[in-house]
Order: C-alpha cells, then structure tokens, then sequence
C-alpha cells in the first residue's frame, strides 16, 4: 500500500464522521455542549485517532532523518522556550485541579488571562512590524514578503482587539446600535458567528503552529524556498503550539477539535521519535504527558468550570503566548540573516 493510498484512506475516513455527523447524528461540524462518551461517540473518536495516524504515518513516508530542535550554537533558546510554556502549562494545570475557584476568575472578563491573551497579540504585531523595517532595510526581500510581513502583523492587531472589544469596556463607549445584534451585545465582530470563528480560529492556529512546523522538519524545500523558510515556524515551535490544543472541553465533541488534539499528540511522538538529541526527548515526552494529563483532566474534571467554555479562555491564552514566541524567533532569524549576509558583503 502506497503513501498516498494511506493518505486517501485516513482523508476519506474524516470526510466520512463529518458525513456522519450531519446525516445520522444530525449534529453540526462545531457542536458543542457537554462531552459525549455514549459508545458511538467513542467509535467516532477512535476513527478520528486511528486517520490521524495514518494522514501522520503517509506524510511521514521515508522521512526517517533525525534531527534537533535547537539550532543555536550558544544559549538553546528553543528549549529554553518549550520549557518556559510547560512551566506556565503545569501550573495552570495546578490551578484547575487545586484551585479551581482562583483558575475560573482569572479567566474572566478583564482579567490576567483576557489582557494577556490581548497583550501577546499586541506584542506579536508590534514585533512583526520590527521584521518588516529590519527585513526591507538590510536585506533584498520581494514585494510578496513584505506585503506577507504587514498582513501578518495587521491580523495579529484585529485579533487582539477583537479579545478585549476594542478597547470598549476600558474607555467606557456605549455599544454601536449595528452591533447591539451580536450574541454578547459587545463592541466586536467575533461574536456575531462565535462558535464558526473560535474554531476557525483554533484550526488555523493549529495549521500555523503545529502542522507547517512539523512539514518543516519533514520537508527540505520550506528550508530552501525563501519565502518559506521566512514565514514557516522553526520545528520548535510546534511543540510549544501543541500544549494548547489539549484545552478543550465544551467543544470536545466537534470533529475539529479532536483533529487538533490527536493531531499534535501525534506530531509530538513524532518528535520524539527522530530527535537526536537526549534532552529534547526529554522535554518533548514530558510535552507528550502534559498534553495528555491535561485533556484528561479537563474532561473528567469538567464539572469545575463555572462557566462551561472556561478553559477555551486558557486556549485563547496559550495560542497567543506561542504566537509571540514565534515572532520573536522571526526576528531572531532576520538578524541573523543580515548579520551573515552583511559578513558575505565585507567579506
């Protein structure tokens, strides 16, 4: 059986649960509500798992190189990175099963999760904004570049003020009437569709984060194409963008967020099978437990949430965080480019 036999196989089988859902289950792709473990639910689940696997496995085919995280010959700030976000990850984790009552009202609106969600966003398209100056001044970059490096940051600004409603509930403005109609009645456009963009947004954060990283390490040509090897994350990063992707409860039973969730774990074992170096395997077995103790926290636990959406709050929170990291490793390359190119020059 060839690799894409194995590839059409397991697209086939996704294609089928939506099907599935939408003709037998009478269910919507973005159903949400109290996870469902009755014993059909459990089956879907398993398909899911087991296509996972085998889009994985075919994408894999006889890419069987090791290879390291860490690119730096001097302070790993790869790993430092990865362990910084489980430091954050355990402790929310902490949080949730000790302190439950401290872990729901962070999560409020207008407070520590909320701002930092909105500030990493801030930060990532201030950061960007810093590429684009350093890219278009010292190095030769094409029109689709830069154009990339302004859309990138412009999507990060609405992002941000789309989580804090533009600044509304700060400076105090009255709902415009044409957004009175939105499901909060908030300042914001996410809410007019909110389940449709959350997981929008969430599946795109797991392509951007996860998936393209992952293909990165897999695939020479990201590295050799220009254009790509500038907006396509460093492999490190999909390790820190997995953990969010295990905070996941009210949307648990949606074909998509089970897609993101075994999706990274797979991608994590992955990792782990052809790093080739020891403490990166450490780092990425502990992200493989913590993302697997965490989602099965959140689902035995569920009944703790005040709220039955909270941890998509933390989620919101998580992908941000990453976002910022990867901004800041986008800068880091830019500069280092320029250093060599500007040493090629002199030299």
């Amino acid at each position: 059986m060839t690799y894409k036999t194995v590839f059409l196989i397991g697209f086939i089988c996704l294609v089928s649960v939506i099907a599935f859902d939408e003709f037998y289950l009478y269910k919507s792709v973005f159903e949400e509500g109290w996870p469902n473990f009755t014993n059909t639910y459990i089956i879907r689940t398993i398909v899911i798992f087991l296509s996972i696997i085998a889009i994985v496995w075919s994408l894999i085919g006889g890419h069987g190189k090791k290879f390291s995280l860490s690119e730096s010959d001097g302070v790993p700030i790869e790993r430092g990175s990865i362990l910084f976000v489980m430091i954050i990850s355990v402790s929310i984790l902490f949080l949730f099963i000790f302190e439950s009552s401290t872990f729901n009202a962070l999560s409020r609106e207008d407070n520590i999760v909320e701002w930092a969600s909105a500030l990493f966003l801030f930060g990532s398209c201030f950061i960007t904004i810093i590429c684009f100056v350093t890219y278009n001044k010292g190095l030769k970059s094409s029109k689709t570049i830069r154009f990339s490096f302004i859309l990138l940051s412009l999507v990060f600004f609405i992002t941000g003020m789309e989580e804090i409603s533009w600044f509304q509930r700060v400076i105090g403005i009255e709902t415009p009437e044409f957004l009175k109609a939105n499901a909060q009645k908030e300042m914001n456009f996410h809410n007019f569709a909110t389940n449709y963009i959350e997981n929008i947004y969430y599946f795109v954060s797991f392509v951007f984060l996860v998936v393209l990283p992952f293909m990165r390490s897999l695939f020479q040509f990201i590295s050799s194409n220009k254009y790509l090897k500038t907006f396509v994350a460093r492999p490190f990063i999909a390790i820190i963008g997995s953990i969010a992707f295990a905070y996941n409860f009210d949307m648990w039973n949606g074909i998509f967020t089970q897609i993101t969730f075994f999706g990274s774990l797979i991608i994590l074992f992955v990792f782990y099978n052809f790093s080739s170096v020891k403490n990166e395997r450490y780092l990425i077995i502990f992200a493989i437990i913590l993302l697997i103790t965490s989602q099965l926290s959140f689902l035995v636990y569920g009944g703790r949430f005040q709220r039955i959406w909270e941890v998509t709050e933390y989620k919101e929170f998580l992908i941000p965080l990453t976002l910022i990291i990867y901004s800041l490793d986008l800068l880091l390359q830019i500069k280092k480019s320029l250093i060599a190119s500007n040493n090629t020059i002199a030299y």
